[in-house]
């Protein structure tokens, strides 16, 4: 469930861990475990009746039952887990009170969405979004929190907001600026080994089947294909591009 943002009143985490307002900003969303729904539920416990009362399977079934508990719906320690976004950062916990904090400013940001399918139909999407600092402490934002797409969509544009304009000034003085595979600089898009694609020629930068594809003019095919996940800050590194472009007139 996601919920405007309320003041944490609950313990300092083991490691002394503080959550400071006046840098990372006022609160504003927060982002709690996601509980399953009936439905699901029912058949989950279904299922495990099922297979601990079969002698044979019933070692699954004692497997089932140790994951309904550990689900948010029926444990404190996961149901205490919870993302608190700030207008700088956000801030993780668990039942010890606050674990993570990461400032837009200084955090990379790697995202995967992955469409599973079976015999040709959809059956979920799995949400991944890890967030590192610079001296290598990292978090991993997943569907295990309601509302996932918004809390990756409001980090990614909160990296944005906090790094344009010094990447923007950085690649205006002249040095380039890598996001993985890809490097911006003022003159165009370096495309590893496949070239320099300056802004002129560049046509557009197509997301597909999470794939990033460089497209030039005069060109049928993509220049360069890379994944989504292959490329940090990638709402950041598509706000850099079209900066750069337009800036070229």
């Amino acid at each position: 469930m996601t919920v405007p943002y309320a003041a944490a009143t609950g313990p300092v985490a083991a490691q002394g861990l503080v959550v400071d307002e006046s840098d990372l900003g006022p609160g504003v969303f927060t982002y709690w475990a996601k509980r399953w729904g009936k439905g699901r539920l029912f058949f989950l416990w279904f299922m495990t009746v099922v297979l601990i009362a079969s002698v044979i399977l019933s070692p699954i079934g004692i497997f089932f039952l140790v994951m309904i508990l550990r689900l948010p719906n029926y444990s404190k320690k996961a149901r205490a887990k919870r993302v608190d976004l700030h207008q700088r950062g956000v801030v993780l916990y668990d039942v010890n009170g606050p674990v993570a904090v990461h400032r837009f400013a200084t955090l990379t940001a790697h995202q995967r969405i992955t469409e599973n399918y079976y015999n040709g139909v959809r059956t979920g999407t799995h949400y991944l979004l890890t967030l590192t600092e610079p001296d290598g402490r990292s978090s991993k934002l997943t569907q295990f929190y309601d509302n996932v797409q918004h809390l990756m969509q409001t980090v990614q544009q909160g990296v944005v907001e906090a790094q344009l304009p010094r990447a923007l000034a950085a690649a205006q003085a002249g040095y380039p600026v890598p996001f993985g595979p890809f490097t911006v600089t003022q003159q165009g898009l370096v495309c590893g080994g496949k070239g320099t694609v300056t802004w002129p020629l560049l046509d557009r930068i197509t997301v597909s089947q999470g794939s990033v594809r460089v497209m030039v003019h005069g060109r049928r095919t993509a220049m360069a294909a890379k994944p989504v996940a292959q490329i940090p800050n990638f709402h950041l590194f598509l706000a850099l591009v079209s900066n750069l472009r337009a800036a070229q007139g």
